[in-house]
């Protein structure tokens, strides 16, 4: 039986109708490279933007290009002489900016992390982007300590609900931002306050914010007058971000790496039940263009592309 690789593709920017399944080549195991047959994959906001063209003067890419960023699989080959990972060792992983949303992909066997038994794939393969991004955001980027101020801005997504446990575990004060009905699921979360980004009057109530981690990417003009004159403000989602908002502290914005070594201890406060991770829609990989159209923020949970079948 002859075993294809269908991969979710774009050869050039623009909207949903540039997204295609196609073949492509199955890849060989080589060197420290596994090859991960790919069950589930997380889906972001910025896959929509990469398709679009909107981060392409920050990150131009080199067409045909796969989509996706994360991913968790099942080891299907490995090359010669490599030990650290079997064929059937369950895995998760980045690949980068782009390439996940593959049934094969190729992988550096170090960007690779264990699946714990008791983590689902569908969390796994939603935990990369959204743990990563949330404690560089807060901790790298935004040096957050206890005792300080955070302001989580566009709190309700994988990131953000991430955070807001990440900043109450290491004793800050939380306020995050989010539509109405998700106020009961952040509280629960660990936020100290909720207030409502559509009614801006809300923000009136804060003040003296230490950090803002921004993964909204709108609203500036309220989120302003709540910051001390030296707050840090991290954006994961607005590269012109310094130019938009401003403290005596250079706003940033953030470009997530990964590191497979906070990874590990995050996948693993999963696995404990210290960390929680709301899966949202799941969509059929025939559905994958719409899948990433549908990732304008606003979202309870993440989003997941079921790709294969564990068995």
């Amino acid at each position: 039986m002859t075993i294809s690789n269908q991969a979710v593709r774009f050869h050039q920017y623009g909207n949903q109708q540039v997204v295609k399944i196609e073949d492509v080549a199955i890849p060989e195991a080589t060197g420290s490279q596994v090859v991960v047959r790919v069950i589930s994959a997380g889906i972001n906001p910025v896959d929509m933007k990469v398709r679009s063209g909107f981060l392409s003067e920050f990150f131009p890419l080199k067409f045909p290009v796969t989509s996706g960023s994360e991913f968790m699989g099942v080891v299907d080959s490995v090359p010669a002489g490599l030990t650290t990972f079997q064929i059937g060792d369950r895995v998760m992983g980045l690949t980068g900016n782009h390439g996940a949303f593959a049934q094969f992909i190729l992988v550096e066997s170090a960007q690779l992390v264990r699946v714990p038994a008791g983590v689902t794939d569908e969390t796994a393969s939603a935990l990369p982007v959204s743990g990563t991004t949330a404690w560089q955001g807060l901790f790298e980027q935004g040096q957050l300590k206890a005792g300080q101020r955070v302001l989580i801005h566009g709190a309700a997504g994988g990131v953000g609900a991430l955070a807001v446990q990440l900043a109450h575990q290491a004793g800050a004060e939380v306020i995050a931002t989010a539509s109405a009905k998700n106020h009961d699921y952040l509280s629960h979360l660990g936020a100290n306050k909720v207030i409502d980004y559509h009614h801006p009057q809300e923000f009136a109530s804060i003040k003296n914010v230490d950090l803002l981690l921004d993964l909204a990417g709108a609203g500036y003009e309220n989120l302003s007058p709540t910051l001390k004159p030296l707050a840090r403000v991290v954006s994961a989602v607005r590269p012109d971000i310094a130019a938009l908002i401003s403290t005596a502290s250079e706003p940033v914005f953030l470009q997530m790496h990964p590191d497979n070594a906070l990874l590990e201890t995050l996948v693993q406060q999963l696995a404990d039940g210290l960390l929680m991770l709301k899966i949202g829609k799941i969509y059929a990989f025939a559905r994958a263009a719409e899948a990433i159209e549908q990732q304008h923020g606003g979202v309870t949970g993440r989003a997941i592309l079921k790709i294969g079948n564990a068995n």
